[in-house]
């Protein structure tokens, strides 16, 4: 799988000196007016159908025509926070896959947005941005490479229909979002968010005739063991893209850039001499089937000539030649262990010194097969990370579906409340009418309006009871998930505990097959052993001296020299 750019999700403050005003203005591309802070924000020079490939606004169905204007919206947005830390907006940036078109781009991002007006009942402003043509150290990208992301901006409160105590109603901005509340409840929306992204990226690039095989899993999850490159921030990517060379761009041109391209030049050496050598092998093979039969046999060797008399004895008869005596066979050493091609122990076998005495054989036979039970444990313990990982991913779905139940409960609460408000104004405003029914005491006999009214409040009473019944089954679910855990846990520490007593083991038995065995342990398996090494004494991971590459001239930006 080619690895893919991710969704990020970034929450602007007033903390950090954010306006949603501005983040609005730069997103679609115009000029609005932050009342707030009496600032002009003028994005208009990032033209719709340049820089910006689409510019638009969705609100939730059934909300007022204010909520789909950019300026009204966020003004509202702006007026809701009171605090001078808040959290105004959030910023969920997707990136678009290579090779669709700028109307497959658009239409792939109000999918999107639409995706999160439904779930959060927000309004989302969305602004599809064409990719920069540079890199973050100013190098240029080939067309090919210049793709799109959009940035669907929404508020960090739900848009719902207010009553007041008027009996009137009105749109405006409730509560704050339940589900991006902390960042540990947050997280499992957010898997889920970029589970839909992945989804809508695999649909469209299908579609378009393109590779899908997007994934919204980190690597570390999908498996692919990768080191991540430096970031180096805004303020440094627009310094370089402006051709200034900044200590941390010449960083990260040196440390991973260059010696990738030297790798790349080193390799594409290798291989053109391995299919040199290749072709010279067929050209070899093709030549000597050709040789026909008749010269294979005059080139036949003779048999080996006996050797000539010496002079002094002529005729030396073969009974005076003297055999060697027969030796006694010498009993075999012990087989070492056997296992499955490519495991620990096989590994080790491959590289382990060879012994010289019968000894050492006898604890290099100890050492494979406390190997062998370290291979084993190892195995255990990836198929156990993997449960884990599994587990937390289920208890982050139950968990988002518990917290969707909490938000559904609070506002069925609410409706409650409010229904019963109503049915108690309207006894308290007919006070004869309430005798009059109470003295007939029957329920057909109530007025109507307190009818309606007291089924509405009743019909609202039992929503909120199947709901909390709902969050008693979640609750279940997730206290079942925690006991899960920590059988899973403690599992893990008792493998782990083994493996340390093993290589405490192996260590003891020998330092140099010790050190043998950290040199074939892979990456993934150096994960898994974690802290199970001994603190002190303990083997280290080999050293290997990195060979110089071939000098391979790059083409790179010359060092502006400036004098003072």
């Amino acid at each position: 799988m080619v690895p893919h750019a991710r969704p990020h999700l970034q929450v602007h403050s007033r903390r950090k000196s954010h306006s949603a005003i501005a983040g609005v203005a730069y997103r679609l591309g115009l000029r609005l007016y932050d009342a707030r802070t009496g600032i002009w924000h003028d994005y208009r020079k990032r033209q719709v159908g340049e820089e910006i490939i689409r510019a638009l606004t969705l609100a939730p169905p059934g909300a007022p025509a204010w909520a789909s204007d950019p300026h009204e919206l966020w003004s509202r947005a702006e007026t809701a926070e009171k605090r001078k830390d808040a959290a105004v907006a959030r910023d969920y940036r997707i990136p678009i896959p290579l090779g669709l078109s700028d109307t497959a781009a658009g239409d792939m991002a109000e999918a999107m947005a639409h995706y999160i007006v439904d779930r959060l009942s927000v309004p989302v402003s969305i602004g599809v941005h064409r990719d920069n043509a540079v890199d973050a150290i100013g190098e240029a990208k080939p067309p090919e490479k210049i793709g799109a992301h959009a940035h669907l901006y929404f508020p960090t409160r739900s848009l719902e229909q207010m009553e007041g105590e008027d009996g009137t109603s009105e749109w405006a901005f409730g509560p704050k979002l339940v589900l991006l509340a902390s960042k540990r409840e947050g997280s499992a929306f957010v898997d889920q968010l970029n589970a839909h992204w992945a989804m809508l990226a695999n649909q469209f690039t299908q579609e378009a005739g393109l590779v899908s095989d997007y994934d919204h899993r980190s690597y570390k999850r999908i498996g692919i063991d990768t080191t991540p490159q430096p970031k180096l921030g805004a303020a440094v990517v627009a310094m370089e893209r402006k051709g200034f060379f900044t200590r941390m761009g010449d960083a990260l041109r040196g440390d991973i850039i260059l010696p990738s391209r030297l790798y790349e030049a080193t390799q594409a050496v290798v291989l053109a001499e391995q299919q040199a050598r290749a072709q010279a092998d067929v050209v070899r093979e093709a030549n000597s089937a050709q040789v026909p039969n008749a010269e294979l046999a005059t080139t036949t060797l003779p048999p080996a000539a006996k050797p000539a008399p010496s002079p002094d004895n002529k005729a030396a008869p073969e009974a005076l030649a003297v055999e060697p005596e027969p030796r006694a066979p010498e009993q075999p050493w012990p087989a070492l262990p056997d296992d499955a091609p490519g495991s620990l122990l096989m590994r080790f076998r491959a590289v382990a010194p060879i012994p010289e005495t019968l000894e050492a054989h006898r604890v290099l036979i100890k050492v494979a097969r406390l190997v062998q039970v370290i291979g084993r444990l190892l195995g255990f313990l990836s198929e156990l990370a993997d449960r884990l990982r599994i587990h937390e991913e289920d208890w982050g779905r139950r968990m988002a579906a518990k917290l969707d139940n909490d938000f559904q409960l609070d506002r069925a609460r609410a409706r409650r409340t409010k229904a019963r408000q109503r049915l108690d104004q309207w006894e308290a405003a007919h006070p004869l009418k309430m005798w009059a029914a109470k003295a007939a005491g029957s329920e057909d006999g109530k007025p109507v309006e307190w009818r309606v009214l007291h089924q509405e409040a009743a019909a609202l009473d039992r929503r909120v009871q199947e709901i909390k019944g709902s969050r008693q089954r979640h609750q279940e679910y997730l206290e079942a998930f925690d006991q899960e855990a920590v059988a899973l846990k403690q599992q893990k520490e008792g493998k782990e505990n083994q493996m340390a007593d093993a290589f405490g083991q192996v260590h003891s038995e020998s330092q140099i097959l010790a050190a043998t065995l950290m040199s074939v342990v892979n990456e993934e398996e150096k994960v898994l052993v974690g802290n199970t090494m001994p603190t002190s004494g303990g083997p280290s991971i080999p050293h290997v001296e990195k060979i110089s590459p071939p000098d391979v001239s790059l083409s790179l930006r010359p060092r502006v020299v400036r004098h003072p």
